[in-house]
């Protein structure tokens, strides 16, 4: 032990491992919890204590691969992520790049651009729903400009619902992007572009050739992050539309919540919520294999 206290590197090892060890016991408890009720067919009208619940084995997965419901939910949700994430990008990255000259009012525009990104979803959510209803302002202001005569069913046509809360999430999710993209620029090492500058490449050419490779790892962890949270969207398709209509615009949180706390479907509602976090596990670590690589590379 003597050794280990003196060895810098083996002591930053032992000083981490009560905290591992705290991790890892939070968060291995309720995955076996949930674990073991995907198992059982729970319901607390026939069983008040889980483990008083039936155990079924694996039917609930199976069940939950045979649910049409489910799987849409799935596939509407990563349509979302699919459109909004590189939206969401490409929009905070200008964004960014345009904010990192100097201009009048750069402080005031930078807090204003990231104000949605405060706004609590569930508010946020509500806003859009009062400005998408067929009486709201969208439906007012493109009567005025006389691009339309009749109001569109932005919340009641399945297209226009979901093309709406994907515009809403734009709008939240879009500073979030910019942050990262904003202290990512403003850390790049200014040697190499004055060096390029020098030998005399285009300010264009510079930014393509020199500044966005030293960017990679920033961007790739923006994106990231970004695709995680988007696949737990909830609270701008249930405040909007809540799911409707039909079931046109329900996402996977949405389908878990009404599972689980409208039909109190534990066991099942248990059973998808793993075979989520299991292909979320599998993606997430095909997703960083480059980033990883770019950091031992490096």
């Amino acid at each position: 032990m003597a050794s280990w206290l003196r060895d810098p590197q083996r002591f930053k090892i032992l000083l981490q491992i009560p905290i591992q060890i705290l991790m890892n016991f939070t968060a291995m408890i309720p995955f076996a919890l949930t674990w073991y009720v995907g198992m059982t067919n729970w319901i607390p009208q026939i069983a008040i204590e889980w483990w008083k619940a039936e155990f079924v084995g694996p039917l609930n997965f199976i069940k939950a691969v045979a649910d049409q419901l489910f799987l849409e939910s799935i596939l509407r949700t990563l349509f979302i992520a699919a459109v909004c994430v590189p939206v969401e990008f490409l929009l905070g990255f200008l964004v960014a790049y345009v904010f990192a000259g100097n201009f009048f009012g750069k402080r005031f525009f930078t807090l204003a651009a990231v104000v949605p990104m405060m706004v609590v979803p569930a508010a946020g959510g509500y806003v859009f729903y009062l400005i998408f209803i067929g009486s709201g302002p969208a439906n007012g202001l493109l009567q005025l400009l006389g691009v339309i005569k009749d109001p569109i069913p932005f919340l009641n046509d399945p297209t226009w619902a979901l093309a709406s809360i994907m515009l809403a999430d734009i709008w939240q999710w879009t500073p979030f992007i910019f942050l990262i993209m904003s202290a990512a620029l403003l850390s790049l090492p200014q040697d190499p572009i004055n060096a390029a500058y020098v030998l005399g490449a285009t300010k264009w050419y510079t930014f393509r050739r020199v500044a966005l490779p030293m960017m990679k790892r920033p961007m790739m962890i923006a994106i990231l992050l970004r695709a995680v949270e988007s696949i737990k969207i909830f609270d701008y398709p249930y405040m909007m539309t809540g799911g409707g209509p039909g079931y046109s615009t329900q996402t996977i949180s949405m389908n878990l919540y009404e599972s689980g706390f409208k039909y109190l479907k534990y066991g099942l509602t248990a059973s998808q919520s793993l075979l989520i976090l299991i292909t979320l596990i599998v993606v997430g670590w095909y997703a960083v294999k480059p980033l990883r690589a770019a950091q031992i590379g490096r």
